[in-house]
């Protein structure tokens, strides 16, 4: 009878670690990538794209959305390997099918460059601001008249990850970069004395909890079935 305990015991803690490793799984592995076609040339991080078509991507590094690459569109080349910081949008951002890019317009020296990418139908992770290597950044700050994310020119693609990052304002000061975080949602008093309650929108699937209570019913009859043997 112990046994059966024990095994049931064992059972129940398999289950119940199979489903926070589902959960776990599931929130680090947005898949943030998009296919974008250019028709003139593109300064993407400091690094010049010709017109094609191309595939963008977040590389999937722990817990760092901020590392980026650019591919082609079949990925058989890896055009270059970048550095952004989270552009926050909050969770009442309003997910759409298809990615947005934010432009830095183009000067009479310089080419357009991309400033801001939002992966689609991901509004609550925000978006990846691009970060240029200071020269660059100093020239985008003063045409646009304001800060740029930045970090020194030596920066080798082997130290992104611990890379000091900074940012130029239009007037030329560096200062040091804050990430910047979404102001949470304000809080909505409920109106009393509400004649009904409209239903809220089921946005979960409840596919995870289906199984986690096949898996307990698979083992409750197992247990039942040994311990129904063994009183016989």
């Amino acid at each position: 009878m112990k046994s059966l305990t024990s095994w049931l015991a064992v059972g129940l803690c398999i289950v119940l670690l199979g489903f926070v490793a589902a959960t776990t799984a599931s929130a680090q592995n947005t898949d943030e990538r998009a296919f974008f076609n250019l028709t003139e040339p593109l300064d993407v991080g400091g690094t010049i794209l010709q017109p094609g078509n191309y595939k963008i991507r977040v590389v999937p590094q722990r817990w760092d959305r901020n590392l980026l690459q650019v591919w082609s569109a079949d990925e058989t080349k890896l055009f270059t390997t970048l550095l952004s910081v989270p552009h926050p949008e909050g969770p009442t951002g309003v997910q759409i099918p298809e990615s947005r890019y934010v432009y830095y317009p183009a000067s009479a020296d310089h080419i357009k460059a991309l400033r801001t990418w939002f992966a689609s139908n991901t509004p609550a992770s925000g978006g990846h601001d691009i970060v240029y290597p200071r020269g660059r950044a100093v020239e985008l700050a003063a045409l646009v008249k304001e800060p740029v994310v930045a970090l020194a020119e030596e920066v080798k693609e082997t130290e992104y990850t611990t890379a000091e990052l900074v940012v130029v304002t239009p007037e030329n000061e560096v200062k040091p970069y804050e990430p910047v975080v979404a102001e949470p949602e304000p809080e909505v008093k409920v109106a009393e004395n509400i004649p009904h309650h409209e239903q809220l929108p089921r946005t979960a699937s409840n596919v995870p909890l289906f199984a986690g209570l096949g898996l307990l019913s698979l083992l409750g009859a197992l247990g039942l079935g040994v311990l129904a043997r063994r009183m016989a």
